[in-house]
């Protein structure tokens, strides 16, 4: 069985390290597995650049394609933060780079920002299972939805776009994924329950075959460490308890949820005993939270990711909208409790008082209340480790994978 992944990146970020996590799963498992990226970040010979797959003409007309988005996106203006968006409205031939793999399945993960235009999905040959890791394949262009339930019939009136009307880009990209996608044998795969309530609840994948299963985790690389060591590598105080959040945007990403912290922090966790530390910023943000900030910036290596879960007490994430949580489950495999709010992704990994917290959606004052209890505990961090990675290690992921790639060439026999 030959399996071609398409992702737009193989690292860099959350849905490009669970797909290429997956990717080197099967390879261990004896999987043919190739990945097929827009942009490369490691040096592993089976992750393929996509500029090496096209030639001149298609290079270029990939690259005009990207500008008519931007131009595109320029021309809709959407409120400020609002979710990211991707059109995929404008063509080049990359199904023809897909297939000149002759895999037996085609296996797409994050294709946003034009990587896979959605016309292009009817050219692919071969079987297409997606995995999907936000709202954006049933969306009228936003990954993350937010209170907004249109999707549930036809877009239009988008509440994230400055000048929404019944037909407007929402309205349009939504009818284009309904009209090309219904022709489509496409299989659903979601990492989190919550997300295949809300695909199954969507106009455009509401009669799909929908399984879940989520990110994979290396338990090689994410596992408890000593942490007093851990701190002394990052100069981190010993006396002191530590909370740790973490977001690619920092604590300017609203969809995160660091609004919602720096209120539960203010309210009085045991000041002068705790301090926060961040990652995940470029840059160093002026912040007003009531206690001292350790500002970490960007990790690069996920060894170091690793020793830093391994040296805070408890990892808060209090994101409003999260397809599952990549660094909750990773927190969890380092034996760090989790506190997060419930209703979303979060809810298939965090077991309320027993892996760290669910505090109520947008209540700054439980949330404290969850940071404190969790702060206030005992945890068995081999526990925690053993427990996450019973359910989401990357041979039990893989393994289930294999089996629905499977299921899917018995049917097409």
């Amino acid at each position: 069985m030959k399996v071609l992944h398409l992702s737009i990146s193989d690292g860099g970020g959350g849905a490009a390290m669970g797909a290429y996590r997956l990717h080197r799963g099967l390879l261990g498992a004896g999987v043919d597995s190739e990945m097929l990226v827009l942009r490369k970040v490691t040096e592993d010979p089976t992750v393929h650049r996509l500029a090496d797959r096209l030639n001149r003409w298609g290079r270029a007309r990939r690259r005009l394609a990207e500008r008519r988005q931007q131009r595109r996106l320029s021309g809709n203006p959407r409120l400020e933060g609002s979710a990211h968006w991707s059109l995929n409205q404008f063509d080049y031939p990359i199904a023809s780079a897909i297939n000149t793999f002759a895999a037996n399945i085609v296996h797409l993960h994050w294709v946003g920002d034009n990587f896979l235009p959605i016309e292009q999905l009817a050219l692919i040959k071969a079987p297409i299972v997606w995995t999907l890791r936000d709202m954006w394949a049933f969306s009228g262009g936003c990954h993350y939805a937010g209170d907004c339930l249109n999707y549930c019939d036809a877009c239009g009136h988008c509440p994230q776009l400055q000048h929404p009307s019944k037909r407007d880009i929402s309205w349009r990209v939504n009818r284009l994924k309904k009209r090309t996608w219904s022709r489509l044998p496409l299989t659903i795969v979601t990492i989190s329950e919550w997300l295949a309530e809300c695909a199954r609840a969507s106009s455009i994948l509401g009669d799909r075959r929908i399984e879940v299963i989520g990110n994979p985790i290396d338990p090689r690389v994410f596992k408890p460490l000593d942490r007093a060591a851990s701190r002394h590598a990052f100069n981190l105080p010993q006396d002191k308890r530590l909370i740790l959040f973490g977001a690619i945007g920092g604590a300017g990403d609203r969809r995160k949820g660091f609004s919602y912290l720096a209120d539960a922090l203010k309210l009085g966790i045991a000041e002068g005993e705790t301090e926060l530390v961040l990652f995940g910023s470029a840059r160093a943000e002026a912040l007003d939270v009531g206690l001292p900030v350790h500002q970490l910036g960007r990790f690069h290596d996920e060894v170091s990711l690793g020793m830093l879960y391994s040296a805070c007490d408890v990892y808060v994430l209090p994101t409003t909208q999260e397809a599952l949580g990549k660094t909750l489950m990773e927190a969890l495999a380092c034996g760090s409790p989790c506190v997060a709010f419930a209703g979303t992704g979060p809810d298939d990994m965090i077991r309320h008082r027993l892996d760290g917290f669910l505090a109520q959606m947008k209540d700054g004052a439980d949330l404290a209340a969850g940071i404190e209890w969790a702060l206030a505990q005992d945890w068995p961090r081999a526990e925690l480790h053993a427990r996450i990675v019973a359910r989401y290690g990357v041979e039990r992921i893989s393994e289930r994978y294999v089996k629905l790639y499977e299921s899917l060439q018995n049917r097409s026999r």
